[in-house]
């Protein structure tokens, strides 16, 4: 049974010598790599851990992140990537609901949670990871903290067989849901390698690429940086967390670490191609560029293909519930009257579908319907919520009497001419201002094209005699104030009158996700807080 570890055990029998991790300083081999998570794995096996048994990993960007994560999957485990920068009471909640017994941690985390739950440890077992010198702490409420130096005196041989199925769960991931409650996607080992084996081959990732990993562990974009290099006897390029917001630093770090490959979201992109200086140096070795999650302005592909000759770019779309499943090659001459880059067509080996309102196949330039994915990569389903995965995996509407299952995206989308799919805005998500459908994010692309505009987000704000307030929040490059009147008009030149803001806000900065996409979140509730007052 071939299953996601065994990526990395071929390889380091192949290339035990070759970088397999770089962060910062510290770089890690294949043989390094296979050795500790071989520790890790007798560790977690000592300690009770199981086959499915879901294993919470609570770490900033490490190699022992990547450890953590190999580790868990050799013992058979589900792995649970946390994000650092939640509250407390989020972790926990997301602990209990997924039920974990154990989990990876550093010291700060797991001080971080037993404070907000002293008496009542979510956890049995945690492996800690403390400062040189410090050991584990004691919480003494009924969990077992073990420090991280206890795997030198594990043994690293290859463990046994997991015994676990390619069918069965790897990882969940945690998305934002409707209700406010985060959704656990259940991935299976077969969902994730048949993204992998098809995206390491369709882009040709090889020995000599040097990936770059910029997403944290608990986003989707991951599983392409760190599985699809290994995969492939590459490096993986761990992007320090907060160089995001020093754009000229990171301009460099692509540079100086010879990046080859590069996989975020587009707002990091269109703030390196802002205020990264690219004129101040060449990435010639980059060769492969993926932008994805938030809308690319065409004026800062422009700029960045300038600076970054070699590179293809390619737009890519997809979920956490079926992976990327899109995607759009960047043409080397981008149109004067681009308007929006398509999402694109599908990958091999996904079928993708658009169903309008009627129920028909979309299959004409203009139609639009809402997005389905069929394929093998598509998940499990929602941890202990059979309610939402029924509504969101459910049969193909073309043959619903097949046992094909399909991933309603909710996403609309439309064909264009060339037979791509463009985004068209979230079906649950449909805004109706004054009686009209707006698409913000065609109001973003609008006040993108100006040449000060830095980043864009548009909201649209409950209102009980419109329907919604359209409100553009918006970060501009340093310069001459500009009256709102000049936004305006540039909307209302391109824009029906019932799309154009009615306020427009300027902000030194937008805030953004631990994922660096915009948070319209928190802007909305700074918005809802204004109007209720």
């Amino acid at each position: 049974m071939y299953l996601l570890q065994h990526l990395l055990s071929h390889t380091a029998a192949r290339l035990p010598e070759k970088e397999a991790i770089v962060f910062k300083e510290r770089a890690m081999t294949y043989a390094e790599l296979e050795a500790k998570s071989n520790r890790l794995c007798a560790l977690l096996l000592a300690q009770g851990v199981g086959n499915g048994d879901r294993v919470g990993i609570l770490l900033n960007k490490s190699p022992e992140a990547i450890v953590s994560l190999f580790g868990i999957l050799k013992a058979g485990g589900v792995y649970v990537p946390l994000d650092p920068a939640a509250p407390p009471a989020r972790l926990i909640s997301i602990i209990r609901h997924c039920g974990m017994r154990a989990a990876i941690v550093s010291r700060e985390q797991l001080e971080r949670i037993l404070a907000v739950a002293p008496d009542a440890a979510p956890l049995e077992k945690a492996v800690v990871i403390s400062p040189a010198g410090t050991p584990p702490p004691s919480p003494g409420i009924g969990m077992d903290c073990t420090g991280w130096d206890a795997l030198d005196s594990e043994s690293a041989a290859p463990p046994g067989s997991s015994g676990g199925s390619d069918a069965a769960p790897a990882y969940i991931l945690h998305t934002s849901g409707s209700t406010g409650s985060p959704k656990g996607v259940v991935i299976s080992h077969r969902n994730a390698l048949t993204f992998v084996e098809m995206a390491a081959s369709f882009f040709a990732v090889g020995e000599r690429d040097r990936v770059a990993n910029h997403a944290p562990l608990h986003f989707d974009l991951s599983v392409f940086d760190i599985f699809c290099a290994v995969k492939s006897g590459g490096t993986v390029v761990m992007i320090p967390e907060a160089l995001s917001a020093f754009p000229v630093r990171l301009a460099e770090l692509m540079r100086q670490e010879r990046i080859t490959v590069w996989n975020s979201v587009a707002s990091v992109l269109t703030k390196l191609a802002d205020q990264g200086a690219l004129e101040r140096l060449t990435l010639p070795e980059l060769r492969l560029v993926h932008f994805s999650g938030d809308l690319m302005p065409v004026k800062y592909l422009r700029r960045l293909k300038e600076f970054m000759p070699r590179a293809e770019f390619y737009n890519i779309y997809g979920q956490t519930e079926a992976n990327s499943s899109l995607c759009f090659r960047v043409p080397e001459v981008i149109a004067d009257d681009a308007w929006k880059i398509p999402i694109g067509k599908s990958f091999p080996n996904f079928e993708v579908f658009a169903v309008d309102e009627k129920g028909e196949v979309v299959s004409g330039a203009g139609q639009e319907g809402e997005l389905h994915v069929l394929s093998a990569t598509v998940a499990l389903g929602y941890w202990n919520d059979v309610d939402r995965t029924r509504a969101q995996f459910c049969a193909d509407p073309r043959n619903p009497s097949s046992h094909a299952r399909v991933y309603r995206t909710g996403d609309l989308v439309r064909l264009d001419e060339a037979g791509n799919f463009v985004f068209a805005g979230r079906k649950d998500h449909m805004v109706k201002s004054k009686g009209f459908r707006v698409e913000l994010d065609e109001i973003e692309i609008v006040l993108s094209s100006h040449p000060r505009v830095r980043q864009a987000a548009v909201l649209a704000v409950p209102d009980d005699l419109t329907g919604s307030r359209i409100i553009a929040c918006l970060s501009l490059a340093e310069g001459p104030h500009i009256e709102p009147s000049e936004f305006d008009g540039l909307c209302g030149a391109h824009l029906p009158k019932y799309m154009v803001p009615e306020r427009f806000v300027y902000r030194t900065s937008l805030p953004t996700t631990s994922n660096g996409k915009i948070d319209r979140k928190a802007l909305m509730q700074e918005f809802l807080a204004q109007y209720s007052s």
